[in-house]
């Protein structure tokens, strides 16, 4: 053998000794990582490495895109190592590491996921919790153990898990911590909506167990010409880091005019817990997906159509209508118009035609009203035909052991298990929200309480208000919004919206009017949602997203933070979430992007 020749071998041979002993080291560190996403339970967010040394561990902490991995350490060789250690492995952004000698950390309150470190150092335990996300995991080493420490969630913190907060349709978060904004929790794109006149980018927002949910159009905003891309999207609440998304492949046309879409649209989409409950597809099937990874965990059968979903004590209700070769043909062509240079869709005058056909298409075909069982799919009860005929939209809602909604003029109470028709009165109004007390019903001429176990009226009376644009059941007190006629130099205006938003309080019992509150005029029109409420405050939608104070009166005017057109705001997990939209008002202040935003 030849010098030359023992010499290639043997840099060879040094190469691989030197090589076994990286990649066992590598291999090491990806158990360990392992062993503490195992240990810790968490599956996704924001994870930070405190005393990150040779980043081999750090970057190892994120298994896969559902992790945004974050090191510290003290030592300038140290943060030298671990960053070149991460970029040779090409995660660099999705891993970083930076230099820190300070015991405060460089993050808001309540953001970590999950913080993993073998020595706090001078960090204590305080700042590790202030930094930790309810729910969120401190993983630390003490001696030579590692032990768990979970960040309890604070009392006074509410989820929502339905377009209008829970099953009862009583769009109010039992939260005592949500109020007006002050500081930015997080902010992830889209930046603006794709348009102000057509449908909205975001068709519903939900959330559970400390992530968010929600649909999206996320199509360039440059043009309508570009093809819709629907998509179900989830993040981590606190933290906005993207957890997974799953693709709608039909969805309501995009280019109808904002108003003009079904507002069923907001009842495709319901979390609890570990499961999410949403249609893929306009006249898909109803499925249940993990909500953690959006795998899917179950295709209920005979939901295809399914336009609104309530979840309630382990049963799903659903309105499903039935998907007839009409309603598919009509959306397909659609979809070709939609793509044709020159299209009359892209024209008031000539879209307005096909979209009355369009939604009196979809609008014949017959509903039903179906319970299940959410956990096995097991059919209870189904209501079709007379039973179902001329469901509200937006009305099938759930208290205790009842199921409440509108149909043909008649307000009518089922029960949960069984689908027993209960009572059926006539509607004095439009059914607006439920409890165990009361179904109210409210619009501009008469406001009235029936008896939930009976359905007797309670109450009813005129209102305060010529229109009615919200209900709220607080504090077992009813809660009405809305407006009254202009006057003097008011009139020539549009209407009421453009005049002040007045609410009045009233006992539930009785209708007696309790308290009235009068916020000045800000000389803007209502937004195009319903607003929302908490427990302390009423979310309002004038100028941007006001709090006023159902106490006090006071109203805190917040002008650069909005809802999304028909949607609006979300009051959870102590945070106000306000997703992005196409509004141009307050230009030189308004927040852009999908933004989480916390109290003072």
């Amino acid at each position: 053998m030849s010098l030359s020749t023992l010499g290639g071998s043997a840099s060879a041979l040094c190469a691989l000794l030197m090589t076994v002993p990286t990649i066992a080291v590598v291999a090491a560190e990806k158990e360990q990582a392992r062993e503490i996403c195992d240990a810790t339970g968490v599956k996704g967010g924001l994870i930070v490495h405190l005393g990150c040394g040779d980043g081999k561990l750090t970057a190892a902490l994120r298994p896969n895109d559902s992790y945004l991995v974050h090191g510290l350490d003290a030592e300038t060789g140290n943060v030298a190592r671990a960053r070149a250690h991460i970029q040779s492995l090409g995660l660099y952004g999705k891993v970083s590491v930076e230099r820190w000698t300070g015991s405060r950390l460089p993050y808001a309150d309540n953001l970590v996921t999950l913080l993993v470190s073998a020595d706090l150092g001078k960090v204590p335990m305080a700042e590790v919790l202030r930094v930790l996300a309810p729910s969120g995991v401190a993983y630390l080493k003490q001696g030579d153990a590692w032990r768990k420490t979970v960040k309890p969630r604070p009392g006074g913190v509410d989820e929502w898990t339905h377009f209008l907060h829970d099953a009862s349709g009583n769009p109010v978060a039992h939260n005592q911590i949500v109020g007006p904004p002050r500081l930015l929790q997080w902010t992830e794109d889209p930046k603006y909506a794709r348009s102000h006149e057509h449908t909205p980018s975001v068709a519903a927002v939900v959330s559970s167990a400390g992530r968010v949910f929600y649909i999206v159009d996320e199509a360039p905003a440059s043009s309508l010409l570009c093809s819709p891309e629907w998509q179900v999207v989830a993040r981590d609440a606190y933290n906005g880091v993207l957890l997974w998304r799953r693709t709608i492949a039909q969805w309501w046309p995009h280019i109808c005019g904002w108003t003009a879409g079904p507002r069923q649209l907001q009842r495709r989409l319901v979390a609890v817990g570990d499961r999410v409950y949403v249609t893929l597809g306009l006249h898909a099937d109803l499925c249940a997906l993990d909500a953690a990874t959006g795998e899917t965990v179950r295709t209920y059968d005979q939901t295809r159509g399914t336009e609104e979903i309530v979840w309630h004590n382990g049963v799903l209700l659903l309105a499903v209508r039935t998907v007839t070769e009409e309603r598919s043909s009509e959306l397909k062509a659609w979809a070709q118009l939609s793509r044709e240079k020159g299209s009359p869709l892209y024209v008031r005058e000539t879209a307005d035609p096909l979209l009355q056909r369009l939604r009196g298409i979809e609008n014949k075909a017959e509903v039903a009203v179906v319970a299940l069982e959410a956990d096995t799919g097991r059919a209870l009860w189904r209501k079709t035909g007379a039973d179902a005929a001329g469901l509200r939209a937006v009305s099938l809602s759930a208290v205790g052991e009842r199921v409440f909604c509108q149909r043909s003029g008649n307000v009518v109470c089922f029960d949960l298990k069984t689908g027993e028709e209960r009572w059926s009165v006539p509607a004095p109004a439009p059914m607006r929200v439920a409890s165990d007390r009361a179904v109210v019903c409210a619009d501009g001429k008469t406001v009235a309480a029936l008896a939930a176990d009976t359905g007797k009226t309670l109450w009813s009376q005129a209102p305060l208000l010529c229109e009615i644009r919200d209900a709220f059941l607080i504090n077992d007190t009813l809660w009405l919004g809305g407006f009254k006629p202009l006057a003097g130099s008011d009139i020539g205006k549009r209407g009421p919206v453009w005049g002040p938003y007045f609410v009045t309080q009233h006992d539930l019992t009785t209708g007696k009017v309790l308290k009235e509150i009068n916020p000045e005029n800000p000389n803007h029109h209502h937004r195009c949602y319903s607003n929302k409420a908490t427990d302390r405050y009423l979310v309002g939608g004038r100028r941007g997203t006001e709090f006023i104070d159902l106490q006090s009166g006071e109203v805190w005017w917040n002008s650069w933070a909005r809802g999304v057109c028909m949607y609006g705001v979300m009051p959870a997990n102590g945070l106000l979430y306000a997703p992005p939209h196409a509004c141009g008002c307050y230009a030189t202040v308004k927040l852009s992007g999908f933004n989480a935003l916390a109290p003072a």
